[in-house]
């Protein structure tokens, strides 16, 4: 028997050993972490160099296709003015550009040799949308529009000579009229003229 104050305790010799078990310890539940998907990162920007690259051969792709100066939504000349702002110096932009106004230039002079001094002028205008200090371009301009305005006076010329032949035509005409037409007769006085046999009045002239 073991004592204990203020109580007996008797203990029993064939009893096991009281075996005192520590109380458990309660883990905290756990968490899954899920891990997210890595997002795809957006490509980086073309570097310029690339983006000249790629605008040199649009450019080429335009004038082999004759999309010169047109449509507005692209265009060989529009191809390499963006060269020309990522890079100026760019050699291969500027002789593309010189390539646009020499053609323009070349059908431009074709044209006012045929005497279309409209359709030349055309021309020039888009010469001059490359290259507006084209010197070749602006004295072509120059004799463009001389023979245009040429032209115009002759065409006005022409039109008043027409009038005038007209004119005269109607004139020439009413002048025949007048000499085919005798004149008219004044009538003779009453005492020239000769008797009236129809008494139809019934007046007695005696």
């Amino acid at each position: 028997a073991r004592g204990v104050p203020g109580r007996l305790v008797v203990v029993d010799p064939n009893a096991p050993p009281l075996v005192v078990e520590p109380p458990a310890v309660v883990s905290p539940p756990t968490t899954v972490t899920v891990e997210e998907a890595p997002t795809e990162a957006p490509p980086p920007p073309p570097t310029p160099q690339a983006e000249i690259e790629q605008r040199l051969a649009e450019a080429q792709q335009q004038m082999d296709s004759r999309r010169i100066t047109a449509p507005a939504s692209g265009n060989a000349l529009r191809s390499y003015q963006r060269v020309l702002e990522l890079d100026p110096d760019n050699a291969a932009a500027r002789a593309g550009i010189d390539r646009i106004a020499a053609y323009y230039r070349e059908i431009a002079e074709k044209s006012l040799r045929q005497g279309r001094p409209d359709e030349s002028l055309a021309y020039i205008g888009r010469g001059l949308r490359a290259t507006p200090q084209n010197q070749d371009l602006i004295n072509l301009r120059r004799q463009a529009r001389l023979l245009q305005q040429q032209r115009e006076q002759a065409q006005q010329e022409e039109v008043r000579r027409r009038q005038a032949e007209q004119e005269l035509a109607e004139r020439q005409y009413q002048e025949q009229l007048g000499q085919q037409q005798p004149p008219p007769s004044s009538p003779q006085p009453w005492w020239q003229q000769p008797p009236n046999h129809d008494n139809s009045s019934g007046f007695n002239q005696r």
